[in-house]
């Protein structure tokens, strides 16, 4: 990690033990060990030692007290991501394209019935994985640093001053791949009382990177509706202060996707297309599937057009199975 930029007064700072060596060993395990093909290998010093780091003292990745690394998770994800693209080169059968970001976002404010007292909610929004060689990426789940589980929505609602309007997949944001991108999720808050939030959360600007020909992921974003206008707000953000009403939207990113579109089996875009994560003219637009048939009475491939538009289109003579 020579080069790296050094420390900041910011909390994005990655302390080397626990966050940049985990990032990293974490990433080339994955590629070398894969779980899928060697099956379950219990953690041990055996499987790190092979592997040294080098950050200089004083850098991002290193940082030196009294540096603030509350966030560091979201720079951490980052360092994942760029050691899984840098190996690519070299394996590119046994990577993943790039992954969407998880945000934690915290909820808190004075309890209506007693402003002495205060409630938080500390909400870890899941991110996505990108597409690898066989697997499409998956789809709504914590990224890197997986150790905790969503909460549902009856336990939100039964004691905090929230109400969940919304939980569930992106739609038409899977980044088209012969192994497509994983979905982000989306999840809407109406407050009950006045209140607030702060994030440290990452991918509102840059997407998720496609490999070998996959597409592009898709952005986060974050919408805060009250009294009639909307704000988009950052993927870090400080404590913002909320009225009772205003409407808290969390759009979880999608990862990249993986290897030509045009090589994907057409039963797969058309599962797709039936769980409603692309639509139908996004299958041909996308795929160089097509569907006949209609949303209400059921859609089937018509096999022949497929092949057809997809040789047009550069890609196989024969679909891929």
């Amino acid at each position: 990690l020579t080069g790296t930029a050094k420390q900041v007064d910011k909390p994005i700072n990655m302390p080397f033990t626990g966050t940049v060596d985990c990032a990293i060993w974490l990433t080339i395990r994955s590629i070398l060990l894969d779980s899928k093909i060697h099956g379950f290998i219990p953690q041990n010093t055996g499987l790190i030692n092979p592997i040294k780091i080098y950050a200089p003292p004083g850098c991002l990745a290193n940082p030196i007290f009294p540096a603030p690394t509350i966030a560091r998770f979201c720079p951490g994800n980052q360092l994942a991501d760029t050691v899984m693209k840098a190996l690519a080169q070299a394996a590119p059968e046994k990577v993943s394209a790039g992954i969407g970001n998880l945000k934690v976002i915290s909820f808190s404010g004075a309890r209506p019935e007693d402003p002495s007292q205060y409630w938080v909610h500390m909400e870890i929004f899941e991110g996505a994985y990108g597409g690898r060689n066989g697997m499409d990426g998956m789809d709504a789940i914590d990224t890197l640093y997986a150790n905790t589980r969503n909460n549902p929505i009856e336990d939100i609602e039964s004691h905090l001053p929230l109400r969940v309007n919304k939980y569930e997949l992106r739609e038409d944001a899977a980044a088209p791949g012969q192994w497509r991108g994983g979905l982000g999720s989306v999840r809407e808050f109406t407050y009950l009382a006045d209140g607030g939030a702060s994030v440290e959360g990452e991918g509102h600007i840059y997407k998720p990177w496609g490999f070998d020909g996959g597409a592009d992921g898709e952005t986060a974003s974050l919408q805060l509706e009250s009294d009639g206008s909307r704000e988009d707000m950052y993927s870090k953000m400080p404590y913002k202060p909320a009225k009772a009403g205003s409407k808290f939207t969390a759009i979880g990113p999608a990862g990249g996707g993986y290897g030509n579109p045009l090589l994907r089996d057409p039963a797969k875009v058309l599962d797709d297309v039936e769980d409603e994560y692309i639509t139908a003219a996004a299958a041909k637009e996308q795929y160089g599937v097509v569907l006949v048939g209609s949303k209400d009475e059921g859609y089937s491939v018509d096999h022949s057009a497929t092949s057809e538009l997809r040789a047009k289109r550069g890609g196989p003579i024969k679909e891929a199975v």
